[in-house]
């Protein structure tokens, strides 16, 4: 792997998520799973165009209206969404959007693009959910170094609203012209009946969007 090239300014900047993730270990009570197949209207802002339309009558989410979460000053307002076929629930900003997503058994994914320029995605892992702490981070650090990514902090301890889970900073060289790094958060989560990963990929200033994205995971509820 290649030697870390960060500035401590930059670190300190990247390693700012870490300690919001870190707040994530408080109790968190969960907000309600019911939910509700309608959405709410286009006039509502409630974006299921592009990719996140399987077709007219399906779509990558479902609406949890019990997770939604009024705007303040800190954060957009959000809206409670089950994805992965309702295995995971969560609230996330109204003008987030789905960028990608595959449903297919045994990759299933959700990527989403914030217009604050970051994207946070949920994939599925194949481990299985009674394999220990330990083994789950030896496979996921083995899976990093056999993808050329320097993981520059791991081992986090952190929690969703339901799930304990270990957050990692991760800095990964992309081959363009010129080369150039992304960096990005990534949150193994383990629930009694599965195992996800969590990537957050940004750019080496996070402050202004710390809080969206822990806020985001807080919410998580992983069945």
């Amino acid at each position: 792997m290649r030697p870390v090239d960060l500035s401590a300014p930059k670190l300190r900047s990247l390693r700012r998520l870490a300690v919001v993730l870190g707040a994530l270990t408080l109790p968190i009570v969960p907000l309600g799973c019911g939910g509700s197949p309608t959405a709410p209207q286009r006039d509502d802002v409630f974006y299921l165009h592009g990719s996140g339309v399987i077709d007219k009558n399906q779509s990558y989410e479902v609406y949890f209206p019990k997770l939604n979460a009024d705007e303040n000053e800190r954060l957009p307002r959000r809206v409670g969404v089950g994805v992965l076929d309702g295995d995971v629930r969560f609230a996330r900003p109204i003008d987030w959007y789905v960028r990608d997503a595959d449903y297919a058994p045994g990759q299933r994914f959700i990527s989403y693009q914030s217009p604050r320029q970051f994207l946070f995605s949920i994939y599925e892992r194949i481990d299985h959910p009674e394999d220990t702490w330990p083994d789950v981070m030896k496979r996921y650090e083995r899976d990093c170094e056999d993808q050329g990514a320097q993981i520059l902090a791991g081992r986090m301890p952190v929690a969703t609203a339901n799930a304990q889970a270990r957050s990692y900073i991760v800095k990964t060289r992309v081959p363009a012209k010129p080369a150039y790094h992304s960096y990005a958060h990534e949150v193994l989560i383990r629930s009694g009946n599965r195992l996800l990963l969590v990537q957050v990929v940004h750019g080496e200033n996070i402050e202004s969007v710390a809080d969206e994205m822990a806020t985001a995971l807080r919410s998580m509820l992983v069945y």
